[in-house]
């Protein structure tokens, strides 16, 4: 038998893993989102979103025969110009996917910033859509004829609009990735 001063604690304590007392007098009310929940929601529907849309725009532009590695080629021209115009995979492919990847962040972290994940989810998801087919435009109008006039010249428009759309989804649903994220988190009691 341990005597009480070991480090053995019988009377009770504040548990620092427990939930806040206003949830805990109220079960039935949604747990609390930081920051950090809502930026990591974002996140992870951005890394979705661009899986989902380089693989459409992949499997659209094999259906008008042309590299499955199109657009991230074409994306790659910011930093290797008309080198980036090859049907393979390669670094540049990596470097345009990356490119991808960041602007499809930038647009779920501001969404996120914007867009409160208390919203009702298909009304997060309509101002997803509405949002990323903003944005699409945008890019169009500005910063691709500008920056990436590759893109701007030999991209499909249809389908990376659609695959701005999907985009929306992805991230008019990040309101459900920080509810699920908050549901499966580990409760110590």
């Amino acid at each position: 038998m341990l005597p009480l001063g070991c480090g053995m604690i019988d009377s009770p304590s504040p548990d620092p893993w427990s939930a806040p007392p206003e949830q805990a007098l109220n079960p039935a009310s949604p747990p609390q989102t930081t920051r950090t929940d809502r930026l990591f929601a974002a996140l992870q529907a951005a890394s979705l979103a661009s899986i989902l849309m380089i693989f459409w725009c992949g499997i659209s532009s094999r259906s008008s025969s042309h590299s499955f590695w199109t657009l991230p080629n074409l994306m790659a021209g910011l930093f290797y110009g008309h080198r980036s115009l090859q049907p393979d995979f390669g670094f540049y492919t990596l470097s345009g996917m990356s490119v991808h990847l960041l602007l499809s962040t930038i647009f779920a972290l501001a969404f996120a910033a914007v867009v409160p994940p208390t919203l009702r989810p298909l009304t997060s998801l309509m101002l997803g859509i509405l949002s990323a087919t903003s944005w699409f435009y945008l890019l169009d109008g500005f910063f691709w004829r500008n920056s990436f006039p590759l893109v701007s010249q030999y991209s499909r428009r249809p389908s990376i609009f659609f695959s701005f759309v999907l985009l929306g989804i992805c991230v008019g649903l990040y309101s459900v990735f920080v509810r699920s994220s908050k549901e499966t988190q580990i409760s110590v009691g």
